[in-house]
């Protein structure tokens, strides 16, 4: 009797702290899982530290481009919709920025297409399909190695064919048969062929070429010199298919690169800045003689 009563204690012993044991696994395991539904939920709510990192640089990028296409820095005492070197009112350049970012024309990923930088230039290499508009900015380095007796493309964007209908050249960089004159087309409505044309480029030394297009404002830089005009109406905005060069003209004897292709703020946003600058300043005159009217008084 007594090796049972010892025996049966024994065993129930065991079962406490078998109970005891699962117990404290139990609890365990919940903890383990509250942790991780609180890591993941984090996770969820809250950006990763390379992400905001990710974020700053690309904000530090955009302000450093601005800067040298601009000429100033973007911060909220600069006017941010493409005039440079001029100063405005705080709450003026605060809504020139709402403006200028609402309109997607701040959005470094969004306004940058994505076009190979160094494309060999060869007939009918088609890089690329984007989605254009009217206002942009196109740049690239180009360096002439030779000539061709006729017209060497150089890029194509087109909505479908060579020419002539709208779209078909927006824009189109050719060199003139027999020299490194560039044949500028940027085509508008009314005429797909509206052009301009430059000096002969060196041979075998690389030039900077950026073509802005804002509005009726056009500008062609290339290396120091620029040109520019006035264009009649307004540029196609859609599908563009890119050549460098097209399946119609021979490529040019040149090598390029840094190939971009920017869209930039839409000619409305200047316009509506323009009036809520002369809004404010008509403003601030009214509160001047106000107060000139009320010192006269006293």
């Amino acid at each position: 009797c007594i090796r049972c009563i010892c025996s049966r204690n024994i065993q129930t012993g065991s079962l406490k702290e078998m109970k005891k044991e699962n117990a404290s696994l139990y609890w365990t395991v919940a903890l383990f899982l509250a942790l991780s539904t609180i890591c993941v939920t984090a996770n969820k709510l809250y950006p990763k530290i390379s992400d905001v990192e990710d974020v700053i640089a690309r904000e530090d990028d955009m302000a450093v481009e601005d800067k040298l296409f601009y000429g100033v820095e973007t911060t909220d005492s600069d006017l941010l919709a493409g005039e440079s070197n001029e100063m405005v009112q705080e709450e003026d350049s605060r809504i020139c920025k709402i403006a200028y970012r609402r309109c997607n024309a701040y959005t470094n990923n969004k306004n940058n297409k994505v076009l190979p930088t160094s494309p060999a230039l060869v007939q009918n290499n088609q890089i690329a399909i984007i989605s254009g508009k009217a206002d942009y900015r196109l740049s690239f380095d180009i360096t002439p190695t030779g000539t061709i007796v006729d017209y060497g493309n150089i890029l194509h964007f087109t909505t479908d064919n060579n020419c002539c209908n709208f779209g078909q050249r927006s824009p189109a960089i050719w060199f003139h048969p027999g020299t490194t004159r560039l044949y500028v087309v940027i085509g508008d409505s009314t005429d797909s062929n509206w052009r301009l044309d430059t000096d002969d480029l060196p041979l075998n030394v690389r030039t900077k070429i950026t073509l802005e297009c804002m509005g009726k404002n056009v500008k062609l830089t290339v290396g120091e010199k620029v040109y520019t005009a006035t264009q009649p109406t307004y540029r196609f905005a859609g599908n563009l298919v890119v050549y460098a060069s097209d399946p119609w003209h021979p490529a040019a004897k040149a090598v390029i690169s840094n190939l971009r292709y920017k869209i930039l703020p839409a000619a409305e946003v200047n316009e509506a800045v323009t009036s809520q600058r002369h809004y404010m300043s008509n403003l601030q005159d009214e509160e001047m003689n106000v107060a000139e009217k009320e010192n006269m008084d006293n």
